[in-house]
């Protein structure tokens, strides 16, 4: 295929070179550089059960061990066998979302026995439920409203004020803020501290974190959209506003400032787009004497954006966190399975947890992925944890598979095993480009020289679906010859739209093509007067809407007079969403 070319795609969905034996390696474990050591994880299935898109951990009945949550459920630690209800527990439907979305244990009320915060769907209240006391604890907690609508995708239960006490930051209004409690009445309702004006969605707002990004001690908030620097007094009123694109997308779910190259200054880890594609680190540098963060992909939606060609949708949940012990924290994640249900890209495939070695070569910056989990996939909420008090990081999900806890093991193995078990890079010769050749517009004309435009051609039939002209000055990912394409909507497997444009001159020309590509589009095989031009084009990318570039289709002797062009719609990326779109921006035929 040409431009994204789905047989090469199609094994990377699966990603079979990462999918060995769920043996994940690590060089120098807990300091020892001289060994090497192999890591994976045993799972613990709390429940086979949809309660909840996340879970959490505390001590929930005073016997000093970690205790686990997942929705209406605590599980006793270390063994996480006895189950014991919170509240009545009721599935929650797989076919819309569930009650609870986040979970965190606090012993909000201070008499030594950790309560629970529950915040569900976006625009939802916040519930906080009251520990009965170990005495109790077989009854059903008491249920307190502490806030009536936490409004976007990814709070963040920390301190961000430095009072030494948690707040929930959080989103209303689509004002960014936190929620705060008087420690002597935890279970009144809480106050909404506004740290911005309206800056994003006022319900379902993606991507929010909190990290120092200035270095001055204080915590600041991330968003998609910049970062907001907490003033000397937390409390005063809104904090300076800075803007910095932390998605080339919509952005997605946690975010972290942490200083990734090494070199002394924060940078930025994130979610491209939650339910499409894409996780990458934005690099604090300066450009021109300003301050601006550039994107480096560590996965996207083609297997070419990761040195080791791996691909998996909708990462709506990060964690942060140094998993194999060398000193550096390294990156968590997975697919939230089924997390818009059908709507979203590769929906059903595979149920991964992976975590990302951060390393620091004299090349740059590289992130290994190592495979946690192939049946669990996560929720909206990661929490990472020492869950058996072994001194290993552990990894506790929850969502449409039920709740789970991936409990880390440790083995010292020889080189040759260690080896074996490291993922290897993707090959350069299994790599395809995404795009054509960049063309330069006339600066007159604001077009392609020699583009014959596809929206000037007549349509001469369409067997299927609606046919317009689309000004595309609105994508600012790229730009169209002449700032608009021929858009071709409503296709189906087998349509046909008939093009018809004139030859002046005959002779032997190189035929060139140039289309739209998102997340969205189909896969379209291009005919000139009835004989197919090279192979089928897949049309899927994502994050955003661009160009393919020029495509080089074929060569053709043509005579002068009236050409047919065919484009016919034969199926679409597993990839994309299925609406069957075709983008066409111009042919040229290059005389030979």
């Amino acid at each position: 295929m040409n431009v994204l070319g789905l047989q090469s795609l199609l094994p990377c969905l699966r990603t079979p070179r990462l999918l060995v034996a769920c043996l994940l390696c690590s060089p120098q474990g807990l300091g020892q550089a001289a060994s090497h050591h192999v890591l994976n994880f045993e799972r613990i299935q709390l429940s086979d059960i949809y309660y909840a898109e996340g879970a959490g951990f505390g001590d929930v009945n005073g016997d000093g061990q970690l205790d686990l949550v997942y929705g209406p459920h605590w599980y006793a630690g270390p063994k996480f066998k006895k189950r014991v209800e919170l509240y009545p527990a009721k599935p929650q439907p797989m076919s819309f979302y569930a009650d609870n979305f986040f979970t965190w244990l606090h012993d909000f009320d201070g008499d030594g026995d950790a309560d629970v915060l529950v915040v569900g769907l976006p625009g939802t209240p916040a519930f906080l439920f009251e520990n009965p006391g170990h005495e109790h604890l077989d009854k059903h907690w008491m249920k307190h409203q502490v806030f009536d609508a936490v409004a976007n995708e990814s709070p963040q239960f920390l301190d961000l004020d430095g009072d030494a006490q948690p707040e929930l930051v959080c989103t209303s209004g689509g004002r960014f803020g936190y929620l705060e409690y008087d420690a002597g009445a935890p279970f009144a309702p809480w106050n909404f501290r506004v740290l911005s004006d309206q800056a994003t969605h006022v319900r379902f707002g993606h991507g929010l974190g909190v990290g120092d990004i200035d270095g001055d001690g204080r915590q600041d908030v991330l968003y998609p959209g910049g970062w907001f620097q907490q003033p000397s007094d937390a409390g005063t009123g809104q904090w300076v506003h800075h803007a910095a694109a932390f998605t080339s997308s919509y952005g997605g779910a946690d975010m972290f400032a942490y200083d990734v190259d090494g070199d002394g200054d924060q940078d930025v880890l994130a979610t491209v787009a939650a339910h499409d594609f894409g996780v990458a680190w934005y690099e604090q540098t300066q450009v021109d004497g300003q301050l601006v963060f550039l994107e480096h992909l560590i996965i996207g939606s083609q297997p070419h954006q990761s040195p080791y060609g791996l691909v998996f949708s909708e990462p709506h949940a990060l964690g942060l966190v140094d998993m194999d012990g060398d000193g550096l924290k390294d990156l968590v994640t997975g697919k939230t399975y089924y997390s818009h249900h059908e709507k979203s890209p590769m929906w059903d495939a595979g149920a991964v947890v992976y975590w990302f070695r951060l390393t620091r070569t004299e090349q740059g910056v590289n992130w290994i992925p190592f495979l946690a989990n192939g049946e669990t996939g996560i929720g909206r909420q990661l929490s990472i944890v020492d869950a058996n008090g072994d001194g290993l990081p552990d990894i506790l999900v929850g969502g449409m598979l039920g709740g789970n806890v991936l409990i880390q093991k440790r083995s010292a193995v020889s080189k040759s095993v260690w080896e074996a078990a490291c993922p290897k890079p993707y090959a350069l010769d299994q790599q395809r480009k995404d795009r054509g050749a960049a063309e330069e517009l006339d600066q007159t004309t604001g077009r392609v020289p020699g583009a014959i435009e596809g929206e000037s051609m007549t349509v001469v039939s369409i067997s299927a679906g609606q046919v317009s002209t689309q000004a595309m000055g609105a994508f600012p990912g790229d730009r169209w010859s002449g700032d608009q394409q021929l858009f071709w909507r409503g296709a189906s497997p087998g349509a046909r739209l008939e093009l018809e444009f004139t030859m002046k001159g005959q002779g032997s020309y190189e035929v060139e093509a140039s289309f739209t590509v998102a997340g969205d589009y189909g896969i379209v095989q291009v005919l000139l007067n009835g004989s197919p031009l090279g192979e089928p084009i897949d049309l899927f990318h994502s994050p955003g809407v661009t160009t393919s570039g020029t495509l080089k289709l074929g060569r053709r002797a043509l005579e002068a007079g009236p050409q047919r062009l065919t484009l016919e719609s034969v199926g679409i990326n597993p990839a994309a969403k299925k609406a069957y779109m075709v983008g066409f921006d111009y042919l040229r035929l290059v005389h030979l």
